[in-house]
């Protein structure tokens, strides 16, 4: 992080703790969609993965006077979501389709919670990557990367070809790995 940034998340914490409103939708804009990531990964239910993440900025605006650090308040809002998303689970007695969730669910250590942690923070770098990309590039990504569509489905969405998706797809990455270190890209897209 900047030492410009820093200053800034330190203002706009100041600013949550006298109240102002402004300064809340700061940290949402900053940390909503790496928190509703975290909470899906636990969940694998996107609409209550978005309503827990809302709910942990307002039990946040319950407790703004309580924070004195960035980096405490991120921490608040990370525990809040992990939480709940358990609750989630629990109260609902998702019956588990897949192993992975099963093994998240039962393996709430601490390092497996700051692992989801990183991961989340990694996703949210590689949007924000992805937003910086050209139209074309980014519907790519989105659809074959993000949203698992095959070559075909997407061909027939966008209506172009299915070389035109490989072209675009091969220009993506070449895009990414300029922007982002291969070590972490290849984990996420390859496996």
């Amino acid at each position: 992080m900047s030492p410009l940034q820093n200053e800034i998340d330190v203002d706009q914490l100041s600013a949550l703790q006298n109240g102002d409103e402004n300064a809340l939708q700061y940290f949402f804009n900053l940390y909503y969609s790496t928190l509703v990531y975290f909470s899906f990964d636990i969940t694998k239910d996107q609409a209550v993965a978005e309503e827990i993440a809302s709910d942990a900025f307002l039990k946040l605006w319950n407790k703004r006077s309580h924070f004195f650090k960035v980096n405490s308040l991120k921490a608040y809002l990370y525990r809040v979501v992990k939480n709940a998303s358990i609750d989630f689970i629990r109260n609902t007695k998702v019956v588990y389709k897949n192993e992975q969730s099963y093994h998240y669910f039962v393996d709430t250590t601490e390092k497996a919670i700051e692992e989801k942690m990183i991961a989340s923070e990694t996703y949210a770098m590689i949007l924000a990557v992805i937003e910086t990309m050209p139209a074309g590039y980014q519907r790519v990504c989105r659809g074959i990367f993000l949203e698992g569509k095959t070559y075909e489905e997407l061909a027939a969405e966008l209506n172009i070809t299915n070389v035109n998706i490989r072209n675009q797809k091969f220009k993506a990455i070449l895009f990414l790995r300029k922007r982002i270190p291969l070590t972490i890209l290849i984990p996420l897209f390859f496996t």
